[in-house]
């Protein structure tokens, strides 16, 4: 009775020990209203159905004992379904990983014992204790810290979910005959053992690599088709610009001749300066060496003008020309249109303003923009992000680094109260 009890509360110990390797992968999750009650009851419901399948324990062959652990297993799968969101495919996915992780700790302890404590002769509890919590410990901050801490759930891709599973299974159920046939052979537990930690590990591996890869691989077509249409926005902007040019041209040589007409007339008319200033504002001389920068940034100075947003733009380098002009058409428009869509949500009239400058700084260009803000920012991927970027509404400074990559510059972002920075470097080739 004492044996059947203690199979039993190992089983509750093996629920809470995959429980707690999974948070470490549910941590960075969006959670469900009310979790901390979600999660308590899950976890006693879960824990409670992990007794009452442990009752059979031993009595039970391989193929039944393997089935009370999946049914254990589902349980945990439950307890992040109930507290965390996600569709099931992300759920399984995380949550698979967290039974990898617990194996891997679970193994690693096993050997441990097998190795240096076989032979001792103690059977004290209390070192066991302290070697399984020591041991769980150190791989779960191990596995933290290689995958958990940037694993994502992002995505739900069918075939790694079903590698992983399979592996992870496989594990388990190899464990199980080991445990049951066991032949007391040192050498041989040690293979197993070897063996279940290094495929659990390629689990992991696939889980996280394969799904970085895929991530990686969406956000190049993402941007390849934003390229494309910043060509297309470009060819637009620029016939826009000529008409206007021409506009501007006619209305300068207009007032010209109302000038001129006065004077040769003798008539009095008002003062035409603020008009003339009012038109060189729609055109500011603005040159960075490349032709296709000027005409964003002068386009961009009229879109902010109609959003009642200030732009001012210097420049004092003409190395832009020795870059590729779409490429960098593509990283200026984005840094200009997170700063506008910041600024639109400013209320104060003297603080809807953006700055950018365009220096040299030896071999490179230097690029500072500047704006306020209003609202909170948060870190995703190591840059700081707005709350709508942060739920996915579009690649704003990731899009930028990408382009500053394919430059080998660097970039980075700082906050000032309530003033946002943007500083790139680009050499110069």
């Amino acid at each position: 009775m004492n044996n059947v009890l203690a199979s039993r509360y190992d089983l509750i110990g093996y629920f809470i020990e995959i429980i707690i390797a999974q948070l470490l992968f549910f941590y960075r999750g969006e959670k469900k209203p009310y979790y901390p009650i979600r999660f308590f009851l899950s976890i006693m419901g879960g824990g409670a159905v992990s007794l009452m399948v442990g009752i059979p324990w031993e009595s039970s062959d391989t193929l039944v004992k393997f089935i009370i652990l999946l049914v254990v297993i589902s349980c945990s799968v439950f307890v992040m379904r109930v507290t965390f969101r996600g569709r099931f495919g992300y759920i399984v996915s995380a949550s698979i990983a967290g039974v990898a992780a617990q194996h891997i700790a679970f193994k690693s302890r096993h050997l441990i014992e097998v190795i240096w404590f076989r032979n001792d002769g103690s059977d004290d509890i209390i070192k066991h204790i302290l070697v399984e919590v020591f041991v769980v410990f150190t791989i779960y901050v191990v596995i933290y810290l290689l995958f958990a801490r940037n694993f994502e759930m992002a995505t739900d891709d069918i075939r790694s979910n079903i590698i992983s599973i399979f592996i992870v299974l496989t594990c388990i159920g190899v464990n199980r005959l080991v445990a049951d046939h066991a032949n007391q052979n040192i050498y041989y537990e040690v293979a197993t053992g070897i063996y279940a930690i290094i495929a659990c590990f390629f689990s992991l591996t696939i889980q996280f690599y394969i799904y970085k890869w895929h991530k990686e691989r969406t956000d190049v077509i993402i941007i390849k088709n934003l390229l494309s249409a910043s060509e297309k926005q470009y060819e637009q902007w620029k016939s826009m610009e000529e008409f206007t040019s021409i506009k501007i041209h006619d209305l300068k040589h207009m007032l010209d001749r109302i000038e001129r007409l006065s004077k040769e007339e003798d008539v009095r008319i008002p003062d035409l300066n603020p008009l003339r200033e009012s038109i060189d504002s729609f055109k500011p001389n603005v040159k960075t060496g490349n032709d296709v920068i000027d005409i964003l940034l002068r386009n961009m100075v009229v879109l902010c003008i109609q959003q009642n947003i200030r732009f001012n733009v210097v420049s004092y380098t003409e190395k832009l020309k020795n870059f590729d002009s779409m490429s960098l058409y593509f990283l200026f428009a984005n840094a200009i249109d997170n700063a506008r869509e910041a600024v639109e949500k400013v209320e104060g009239k003297d603080k809807r303003i953006i700055d950018m400058s365009i220096k040299d700084f030896g071999d490179s260009v230097v690029i500072h923009l500047w704006n306020y803000f209003e609202g909170d920012l948060v870190y995703k991927d190591r840059l700081l992000v707005s709350k709508k970027q942060e739920e996915g509404h579009g690649y704003g400074l990731k899009s930028i680094q990408t382009m500053v990559d394919s430059f080998e510059g660097a970039m980075n972002t700082s906050v000032e109260k309530d003033c946002f920075h943007l500083n790139i470097i680009l050499p110069s080739k």
